[in-house]
C-alpha cells in the first residue's frame, strides 16, 4: 500500500503539474501579499506590523483549506475545474479558520512551554518539556490529516478532530514518515522549483491520495467488523487502484503521444 501510494502521488502531481503550480503559486501570492505591507510597516518600526502575522497564517490556513479540496479531486482522478474553486472555497473555509486559529494558539504556547520548562533546571521542568513535546508532535501528526479528512469524512468541527487524531494513531508509520520526512522534503524543494512543484499543494494531494487507499482499508472493516487489522486483504482491495495509477515510462511521461 504505501509504495503504491508514493507512486500514485508522483504519478498525480506529474499528470496535473498545471494545477499544482498554479496553486502553489497563488498560496505564495497569499503569503507575500502579507509579508510585504508587514516589512513595509517594520521599516518604520511601528507595532502594528506584528498584527498582520497571525492575520497572514489564518488566510494561509483558508487558503490551503481550498487548496487541498482541490487536491482532493485530483486524487479521485479527476480534473478540477476553474469552477471548482469558489465552491471549495466556500465547504471549506471555516473548518480553515477554526483549525488555524487552534493551531496557531496551541503550537505558540507550545513553543513558549517548550522553551520555559528546558530553561528552568529541574528533573520535573524536564518531564514536562519531553512531556509537552511529544503531545505537541502528535497533534502535528494529526493535523496533517485534517483537510484530507474534512474532505472525505463528514462530521462537525470536532468530530473531524477526533478522526484525525484516530486516523494517525492507526497509521503512525504513515503518519510519521509524512509529518517527518516527505512534508520537510516537500518545502525543501519548492522553492528549489520556483514555488511551483511540491509545497504546500503537492503535501495536500499526497495526504488526499493516502487518505483515499486507507478508506478502502476502512470500508473494508465496518463490512467486517469481526475481522482485525492484520486481516486487512490490501492485495485484493487495491487491485483497481494498482490498475489506474498503471505503469509508466520515463519516455512516456515526457512525450506520452509516443507511446
Amino acid at each position: 500500500m504505501f509504495l503504491l501510494l508514493l507512486k500514485k502521488a508522483f504519478f498525480d502531481a506529474w499528470d496535473n503539474l498545471g494545477a499544482l503550480l498554479l496553486s502553489n503559486l497563488a498560496l505564495m501570492g497569499v503569503m507575500m501579499g502579507g509579508l510585504w505591507p508587514m516589512f513595509r510597516i517594520l521599516e518604520n518600526r511601528r507595532i502594528e506590523a506584528f498584527i498582520i502575522l497571525p492575520v497572514l497564517v489564518l488566510l494561509l490556513f483558508v487558503a490551503v483549506g481550498a487548496v487541498s479540496a482541490l487536491m482532493s479531486i485530483l486524487a479521485d482522478y479527476r480534473r478540477a475545474a476553474w469552477s471548482d474553486v469558489p465552491e471549495a472555497l466556500r465547504s471549506t473555509w471555516k473548518h480553515s479558520l477554526a483549525l488555524g486559529i487552534i493551531v496557531t494558539v496551541f503550537f505558540g504556547l507550545s513553543v513558549l512551554g517548550i522553551t520555559y520548562y528546558t530553561a528552568v533546571n529541574s528533573f520535573l521542568a524536564l518531564a514536562a518539556s519531553a512531556l509537552l513535546f511529544w503531545v505537541t508532535l502528535a497533534a502535528y501528526l494529526s493535523v496533517l490529516w485534517f483537510f484530507a479528512v474534512r474532505n472525505r469524512l463528514s462530521g462537525g468541527f470536532r468530530k473531524l478532530l477526533k478522526k484525525c487524531f484516530l486516523i494517525m494513531l492507526d497509521n503512525l508509520g504513515i503518519s510519521m514518515f509524512s509529518g517527518l520526512i516527505l512534508v520537510p522534503l516537500q518545502m525543501i524543494l519548492w522553492p528549489l522549483t520556483a514555488f511551483g512543484a511540491f509545497g504546500p499543494a503537492g503535501i495536500q494531494l499526497y495526504m488526499n491520495g493516502a487518505l483515499r487507499l486507507l478508506m478502502f482499508k476502512y470500508d473494508w472493516l465496518e463490512e467486517h467488523p469481526e475481522a482485525g487489522r492484520r486481516d486487512v486483504p490490501w492485495y485484493e482491495l487495491l487491485i483497481d487502484e494498482r490498475e489506474r495509477v498503471g505503469k509508466r515510462t520515463l519516455k512516456g511521461m515526457i512525450f506520452p503521444w509516443k507511446e
